[in-house]
């Protein structure tokens, strides 16, 4: 028989590589609050998780699971303690349909439970930590690694489907803008001594309110979120390799390259000169 019509079997959602895989004990820890360029899967596997994503608190709890998109900030709640242990997938992809697990708790029934748990024994085996990264283990064959990617692949395709995205209201429309404003100011000011005061004027904002609208989109100080933006520039800056260390910590607005190195360890657990070695 003469076949001459073909079915394209195009990708719908396909992921590119893994950044991280690991499990974590939360009870009695403060979860830092972090962007990345890349989603990260946490799944609760006990217990109950509580974090601030975009300005909404969600509480995932366990046998559910919530997708970080790339480059949202998100933290702790800052009032509720966690109780959950969870396994981590973090991974690139391009794939536009990913936007629709953005501000999901999502719960797998049986068969997704069993691809979850599949797609973590891949990634623990294939990949491991390593200091500024992840790297993969002797484990990571071609093959296994093909397998790993198909498993999550498959796992994310059951649970995709196009959602009816509601609009914000008025109120949480124009926080949204406050917050953005207030992002782009201290990203265009991280060179300098910034107080509550410059700050709050420059947004239009009371101390009061500032302090409420960071607390409300980041579950966090303005402060410590100010740190966090330094931070994600300075690795920016290194990734670049145009500066040493000292042009970096006074560009992101550290008065000296002991405080920058220190809050840098604190934060990625390594120090900056550690992290340049290793990019």
């Amino acid at each position: 028989m003469n076949y001459t019509s073909r079915v394209p079997l195009l990708p719908l959602l396909s992921v590119e590589s893994v950044c991280a895989a690991h499990r974590t004990l939360l009870k009695g820890k403060t979860v830092i609050g972090e962007r990345h360029d890349f989603y990260e899967l946490v799944y609760v596997e006990d217990g109950f998780y509580y974090v601030i994503l975009d300005g909404t608190r969600y509480t995932v709890p366990p046998g559910s699971f919530i997708v970080f998109p790339p480059n949202a900030y998100h933290s702790g709640d800052g009032v509720t303690d966690n109780t959950a242990t969870v396994s981590i997938v973090a991974f690139e992809s391009a794939a536009p349909q990913m936007a629709s697990f953005g501000g999901r708790v999502i719960t797998p029934g049986s068969v997704g439970r069993e691809r979850l748990a599949a797609v973590f024994s891949l990634a623990f085996s294939c990949i491991k930590s390593c200091e500024g990264g992840c790297c993969a283990t002797k484990e990571a064959t071609p093959v296994a690694l093909s397998l790993l990617k198909n498993a999550l692949e498959a796992f994310l395709l059951e649970h995709y489907r196009e959602v009816d995205v509601r609009p914000p209201s008025g109120r949480k429309r124009h926080r949204k803008e406050q917050f953005g404003r207030l992002s782009d100011y201290l990203c265009a000011h991280l060179s300098e001594k910034l107080t509550l005061d410059a700050i709050a004027a420059a947004c239009l904002l009371s101390r009061t309110a500032l302090k409420a609208l960071c607390r409300e989109f980041c579950g966090c100080g303005v402060i410590d979120y100010l740190i966090s933006l330094r931070i994600d520039k300075a690795k920016e800056m290194i990734a670049e390799g145009k500066c040493n260390l000292t042009e970096i910590a006074e560009a992101v607005g550290f008065d000296s390259l002991h405080y920058f190195s220190r809050t840098f360890k604190a934060r990625c657990g390594i120090p900056p000169s550690q992290y340049a070695a290793e990019e």
